[in-house]
């Protein structure tokens, strides 16, 4: 078997790469660009079977040779980029992202990367475009593949005659079906992990195998490289962030890919070819590694300094640098390390060298990681900015109430919830919400001191107190049914009938609106309504109104005292990061105002306030409105008293600003410290939602 160069397929590298170059820096139509790292996949899966299959023919397979090529390759580039990275974000990065950084790099050298970034993916993780390495994913699920790969088709070799061909298409059906139902129940995963891609690299190894008929004829070898690239250019130019990926839609650039490398084998060429054969093409194909390694770093950096969406001549300037660096990297730093004429000809000692740099790179990872970012880097130039910081960043009070999270998820088992407030007496209050609860905690703990209740935490991570819905946010995974959670909770509740007052609160305008008022990494959140609402598709107001009113009425008529929550403003931006750039940069952003306007805050919270309005109106039901506290007289959001930070990030309160809108509660506690009329009426409240299917409702 001879292997024969195909410049074609560098061309095809190089639409790969500048597909994810430009997706990245915003360039308009190339909002599918990501797919470039699917048609990579099919490359880099045709290319190393090709490789493996000869050696196999040859009788000249060695695993040790296999690794060796894949560290000459790999290791090269990788290493000065990823010094490049902890450089300049020992520089930029604040202790909390630079904790993160670290942990990256000891994944990344032991290319693990993508399960790291998968695990990092939840509600409070850092944005994407805070994470260097990030793109070191495609490369960590390329390395595991080929940990098993070649040993697969070696035993095919030996133990099953050859029979390729057959058992690629069975593992691939295997991992393609995976992914196709795995996008759904764990997106995060299906994204990040090796299983849920195995079968775009065997997309590519298939193409290879040599049992798979030739194309002969030049009419269909144009036919199927012009179906191949018009695929491509359909995903990447009509392809969304937002869609439903990998699973199914992914098929349509590896197969793509696929076609475009299967009408290129034998004899003859087609027009695709030789449009991909231009010179200027196979050279940027030639580089494409290098310059996939160097544009994240760019990108992220550049983004980090700016508050703002790139502009253009940031987006031109992005891609002008990463072009160069890619030359750089290919001409000076790749091509010395591969071929006869290597600087490291021994393969011996290139395995020594090799386990050198991982063992001191992850130890590196390893000492920012475990020294919490080592906030010391800046202490010495801003020790107030540095002190201020960790006060939100490294927040014992925060992290205790994650952990307490951890025993909520476990109510239903009967493991109770922890509480706060006075010490001596029985809980006669409950908390119920999600995050942003968890982020008033400190104000409730306060009143509830104060006035002598004790009051118990019921909050989880994107699980508001809205009965019988699920939440299905994109990007994240959705594991846990949010319906039955809600459930649990009244199960609680009714076990324990001491318990008088409810407050929900709430991140309520993301339920009502279906998204997240943020400038980066944008989230979309959609309400399913899971109470016998049949198969009508409603709109997230609607199900919001018709939840929110299920849950206050079905509360009151089990004789409960609801508070309502009113949402604190959302800023959009970052507020520790802001602060950080302000103090030490403070030239950039100059003119950039993140606080939020009343009159933003006001349409933003226009359909929650209209519930609440309603709601409001039954006997039992209280608005408590923190928000109040949080804007100045002129009508403008507060982020920061001196220079004490109150949100912790974009949207959720620092300990000190739940500290500072505590006030807001007093009225609230002081009523119920007080003894209720036993004479309450319950019969006339109105059901908004309607009568619920919900077997706890009496």
């Amino acid at each position: 078997m001879r292997l024969v160069y195909r410049p074609d397929i560098d061309g095809l590298r190089a639409i790969a790469v500048l597909a994810v170059l430009f997706f990245h820096t915003d360039i308009p139509g190339f909002g599918g660009g990501f797919v470039g790292v699917d048609i990579f996949f099919v490359i880099s899966g045709f290319l190393i079977t090709s490789i493996l299959l000869k050696d196999f023919e040859d009788g000249d397979f060695s695993i040790a040779r296999f690794y060796e090529r894949r560290i000459r390759r790999i290791f090269p580039a990788l290493f000065p980029v990823m010094a490049f990275t902890l450089v300049v974000s020992a520089f930029l990065f604040d202790a909390s992202i630079f904790r993160d950084y670290g942990k990256s790099v000891t994944m990344t050298t032991l290319f693990s990367s993508n399960v790291l970034f998968r695990r990092q993916s939840g509600y409070f993780d850092l944005p994407s475009l805070q994470k260097p390495l990030l793109h070191t994913w495609s490369l960590s699920v390329e390395e595991q593949f080929y940990i098993l790969f070649p040993l697969t088709l070696l035993l095919v070799k030996r133990f099953l005659k050859k029979r390729y061909l057959p058992w690629l298409l069975v593992i691939a059906g295997i991992s393609l079906t995976v992914s196709i139902f795995g996008v759904y129940k764990r997106p995060t995963s299906a994204f990040y992990l090796v299983q849920y891609r195995a079968w775009e690299l065997m997309a590519g190894a298939i193409v290879a195998m040599e049992g798979l008929p030739v194309p002969s004829s030049t009419r269909l070898k144009n036919l199927l490289s012009i179906s191949g690239i018009a695929l491509l250019i359909y995903s990447i130019g009509f392809y969304t962030e937002t869609m439903v990926f990998p699973g199914y839609n992914a098929l349509v650039p590896v197969i793509g890919a696929g076609l475009i490398i299967y009408s290129g084998k034998g004899s003859g060429t087609t027009i695709v070819a030789k449009l991909l054969e231009l010179r200027p093409l196979v050279f940027i194909g030639l580089i494409s590694y290098s310059l996939y390694l160097w544009h994240w770093p760019m990108v992220v950096f550049c983004r980090y300094l700016s508050l703002e969406p790139l502009s253009e001549w940031e987006s031109i300037g992005i891609i002008a640098v990463s072009l160069l660096m890619g030359v750089v990297s290919w001409k000076y730093i790749e091509q010395p390390f591969r071929g006869n004429q290597s600087l490291i000809p021994d393969r011996k000692r290139l395995f020594a060298l090799s386990l050198v740099v991982m063992i001191v790179a992850s130890g590196i990872g390893q000492v920012i990681y475990l020294n919490r970012g080592l906030p010391i880097r800046h202490a010495w130039f801003y020790p107030g900015m540095t002190s201020h910081l960790q006060k939100v960043q490294q927040d014992p009070e925060w992290d205790k109430y994650g952990e307490w999270e951890k025993g909520t998820e476990h109510i239903h088992d009967g493991l109770m919830p922890h509480r706060v407030g006075a010490d001596n007496i029985e809980p006669t209050v409950a908390l119920w919400g999600d995050s942003h609860a968890r982020a008033l905690i400190p104000a409730i703990d306060e009143q509830s001191k104060r006035h002598g209740v004790s009051c118990y935490i019921i909050t989880r991570i994107s699980s508001p107190a809205l009965l019988g819905v699920d939440i299905i946010v994109s990007k994240h995974d959705n594991s846990v049914d949010e319906s039955k959670f809600s459930d649990d909770v009244l199960r609680f509740l009714k076990d324990h009938p001491k318990v008088k007052t409810v407050i929900l609160s709430g991140r309520w305008p993301v339920y009502a609106n279906g998204d997240h008022a943020v400038h980066e990494d944008p989230l979309e959140c959609t309400l399913k309504d899971t109470y016998g609402r049949g198969t009508v598709k409603r709109q997230n107001a609607e199900v919001f109104r018709i939840a929110l009113a299920r849950t206050v009425n079905y509360l009151c008529a089990t004789g409960h005292r609801v508070i309502l929550v009113s949402d604190v403003p959302e800023v959009g931006y970052d507020v520790p990061r802001y602060y950080s750039l302000r103090t030490r940069f403070p030239m950039l952003n100059a003119g950039i105002d993140i606080r939020p306007s009343l009159a933003g805050y006001t349409e933003r919270n226009r359909k929650v306030r209209a519930v609440f309005d309603e709601l409001s109106a039954l006997s039992g039901v209280t608005v408590a409105h923190p928000e109040k506290m949080l804007f100045d007289s002129e009508g403008r959001g507060m982020i920061m008293v001196g220079q004490e930070l109150l949100y912790r990030d974009d949207d959720h309160l620092s300990t000190y600003g739940a500290h500072f809108v505590a006030p807001a509660f007093n009225e609230a506690f002081f009523n119920i410290a007080r003894p209720w009329l036993s004479s309450q009426t319950r019969g006339d409240r109105a059901f908004l939602a309607g009568k619920t299917a919900n077997p706890l409702v009496p």
